[in-house]
């Protein structure tokens, strides 16, 4: 496995600032409150913590890499992504942890995500991060792929799995009327799928975006929030 900020891929990026062992989650069920280390959380949800993307090959992150700076040369990264890219490139490199906590909701919904102080629009809550690999046919039984986009209306054969492995933003529930909204960040010819927030949130309350009507095509739709 080939972590994106590993030394074989160093020749694009630097290593990731936070040290693993100084985090602390706040979980949250049934009244019960408790600081997790990383350690700690992936033993409870059996689930690697890794708040960046992850390749499975070093030629696969080059790949893509040299695919999307080709687009940016070409013209078909819009003024957003590459604006977001360099408005959010210390928080996609640093991948801080945000002040948010995981909370036990029910049987249907499972675990959900809320703000542990109050946030303002534009805020980084995080990237969706998991492991890059080639789309399968079985994937619509996967709840936790994001699709591999490159830039607007140029998908790949390639999605993001959080399913095993992922950051913070896997467990963020989806809702109609969201206060977070996703959206594509190219920083250093990658792009990164990053999750802020478009409105106040106020402490206590759940943070949401919109899944899309694609993801709800082959699966049930969602309890709404």
């Amino acid at each position: 496995m080939i972590f994106l900020f590993g030394t074989r891929s160093s020749e694009l990026y630097p290593p990731p600032k936070p040290r693993m062992e100084r985090l602390r989650f706040l979980v949250e069920k049934e009244g019960e409150k408790r600081l997790l280390s990383v350690k700690e959380l992936e033993e409870e949800f059996q689930v690697k913590y890794i708040p960046q993307l992850d390749f499975s090959r070093v030629e696969l992150f080059r790949r893509l890499a040299n695919k999307s700076a080709k687009f940016l040369k070409m013209g078909y990264l819009d003024d957003e992504q590459i604006w977001l890219g360099s408005y959010f490139e210390k928080e996609i490199f640093e991948a801080p942890l945000p002040p948010v906590s995981l909370r036990w909701i029910d049987e249907e919904l499972g675990w959900g995500v809320f703000a542990e102080r109050d946030l303002h629009q534009m805020e980084y809550i995080g990237e969706y991060a998991g492991l890059v690999r080639k789309r399968k046919r079985s994937d619509y039984k996967n709840s936790y792929c994001f699709e591999m986009v490159l830039a607007a209306g140029e998908s790949t054969r390639y999605t993001i799995d959080a399913l095993d492995q992922g950051g913070i933003t896997r467990f963020i529930n989806h809702s109609s009327t969201p206060n977070l909204t996703h959206a594509l960040a190219t920083v250093r010819d990658l792009p990164h799928v990053i999750l802020f927030v478009t409105k106040f949130v106020p402490k206590g309350e759940q943070l949401c975006y919109d899944y899309g009507a694609d993801y709800w095509k082959k699966r049930n739709q969602p309890k709404q929030l």
